[in-house]
Order: structure tokens, then sequence, then C-alpha cells
């Protein structure tokens, strides 16, 4: 008998990043490490009901509540910063890696089935923060250039990103 592994689709990959985008901090709700690398919070149940799919988050803007795509290019790190949820240390966590043509893919889908009107993207490091911030950057220029997209996105700066990168 051979055992094959199956690669997880984009889908099933924010289904087990969505558990992870908890630790990914918001707000100000403080925050306990549960079951196998998940977090707790108090209102952790309520805030993943009535989602249509995994990581989708409601922001409020003046113009009204908006769905948000809130994902990660990968939960890896190299670096192990104490207080970090997806450090290097933390060997329970599942670590989930998207190509920036994966997600841009994965988030164009999602907007053009109206389930998000924007994109929050983070990401772990993996081989250096310059490296990390291209692939975050090179997934919004994607959006823009391949899909045409023209809607919010919001980009974290990864520290130690170059000064070219996020002028």
């Amino acid at each position: 008998m051979m055992n094959f592994k199956v690669a997880p689709d984009p889908y099933q990959k924010l289904s087990l990043l969505d558990n992870h985008m908890a630790l990914e901090l918001a707000g100000t709700e403080p925050q306990t490490e549960g079951p196998a690398g998940t977090t707790v919070t108090r209102d952790s149940a309520s805030q993943r009901t009535n989602k249509p799919l995994p990581c989708i988050s409601e922001v409020t803007t003046p113009a009204g509540k908006k769905p948000l795509l809130k994902a990660m290019i990968t939960t890896a790190c190299e670096r192990n910063c104490y207080y970090c949820p997806f450090r290097a240390g933390r060997n329970k966590m599942q670590r989930i890696t998207f190509s920036p043509d994966e997600m841009a893919k994965t988030y164009d889908v999602m907007q053009r089935s109206q389930l998000v009107d924007g994109l929050f993207l983070s990401s772990g490091i993996i081989k250096g923060s310059v490296t990390t911030q291209d692939k975050i950057i090179d997934t919004a220029a994607i959006l823009r250039q391949k899909y045409s997209y023209r809607g919010y996105i919001h980009l974290k700066i990864m520290p130690g990103a170059e000064y070219e990168q996020i002028r």
C-alpha cells in the first residue's frame, strides 16, 4: 500500500489558516493559547459563526461594515520572537504557505463572488524580511495588474523591510 500526501487546495488552506488568524491581533481582546496552538478569547466562538468562508472578518468603515479576507502568505517564521504566536519555536502550530499567485487568484475568485470587499495580508518571515515583503507586494501587484482589482488592500510591513519596498 502506498501513502500519498495530497496538498490542500487554497480554500482548505484558508480553513486551516482561520484558526491562526485570531493570533494576528486586530483589537484589544486578551488572548491565551488553547489546544494545538489555537487561540482562545472570550468571543472566539461568536466570531467564527455565520462565516461563508474561513478567514473572512467584518470591518467597520465610514460606509458601514465590509467583509475582509484576513490572510497570511505563510504562518511559518524563521525568527523566534518570544511574544509572537508564529515564532519558529512554536512547534504545535501547523504551517501554511501560499504563493503570491495562489493568494491573488484565491482572493480574486472570492471578490468576484462578492464574498469579500478587501484584503488584509500579513506573513511570517521566511528567507528574510526583504524576501517576505516582496511576496506580500507581489501579491498586491498581481491583484492590481493581472486581475485589475482596484479595491482595498492592507499590506503588513515586515520588520526589516527596506525603505524602497514601502515608500
